[in-house]
């Protein structure tokens, strides 16, 4: 007689399949504690020992802050794999273990999928890395956390923002300095619209060539320019190169003091909101 094909429907494996509940005990779940409780202690001193070098040897700052997102996210990934690993009694199960938590994660936290995958692009594509000053749609600060859900930086004022991954794909992203230390500080002063030019030239050049804070062997520019906003005025804009930009306000209120100090003593201008004596 000839055979006849049953449907694959049909077949079934001899025995009951195991699955991923049935292999629960306390034991392995005492497991999976240890594995998470092991991870995060790892975690926290791999970022002191980090955070310890790279206070140490500040030319190498950015190239040990660089590091710490990889090890943190690797050793997540690690930590996950072990514990569905030791969760599962077979590689049937395991690998179904893994597709129904996709499946779960895909149906039910979309927005963690793309912030997640947005965290491996900034990881992959990096247009910033730890310790760069960032400024990101209308967040302005240094990148102190990136994470696979989300980025943190803290701002010149001292507050945190925490921004997910999915908008740093979608946002404009400018880096002042690009994993270096220096970066480019702009201090704009504002004077009356008949103030002079070439002392205002002159001061503002003074203000930046004597600034503790100057990095100097990067260029110094300063320019003036007409404005009408309001009311007509001069705008005085000094761009410098601090040595290290978490001293960029620093800078920012050492040349203003110097510039304004100048001001008042050669009359360009009065006290604020008094015209200069003519």
């Amino acid at each position: 007689m000839q055979a006849t094909a049953l449907p694959l429907a049909l077949l079934q494996l001899d025995g009951p399949t195991p699955s991923l509940l049935e292999n629960l005990t306390f034991g392995r779940i005492a497991m999976a504690g240890v594995i998470i409780a092991a991870t995060w202690l790892t975690i926290r001193l791999v970022q002191r020992v980090i955070g310890f070098f790279s206070e140490r040897v500040s030319r190498a700052r950015f190239f040990f802050k660089n590091i710490e997102p990889f090890v943190r996210i690797t050793l997540w990934f690690a930590a996950t794999y072990l514990i569905i690993a030791s969760l599962s009694p077979s590689t049937e199960v395991f690998f179904a273990g893994i597709a129904s938590i996709g499946i779960a994660l895909g149906l039910g936290a979309q927005d963690l999928i793309k912030n997640v995958v947005g965290g491996l692009v900034v990881l992959t594509d990096r247009p910033f890395q730890l310790g760069d000053r960032v400024q990101i749609g209308d967040a302005y600060g240094e990148i102190d956390h990136i994470g696979l859900r989300s980025t943190k930086m803290t701002t010149p004022g001292d507050t945190r923002v925490t921004i997910p991954n999915a908008n740093v794909m979608t946002a404009a992203v400018y880096n002042a300095n690009s994993g270096v230390p220096d970066a480019q500080v702009v201090t704009d002063m504002y004077l009356p619209i008949d103030a002079d030019v070439d002392a205002v030239l002159r001061i503002g050049r003074e203000a930046a060539v004597t600034s503790p804070y100057l990095l100097s062997t990067k260029p110094v520019n300063v320019l003036v320019a007409n404005q009408f906003d309001k009311a007509p005025h001069l705008r005085l804009r000094i761009k410098a190169y601090v040595y290290d930009h978490r001293y960029e306000p620093a800078m920012q209120s050492d040349i203003t003091a110097r510039i304004q100090r100048e001001f008042l003593k050669q009359g360009i201008h009065g006290p604020w909101g008094k015209p200069a004596a003519s």
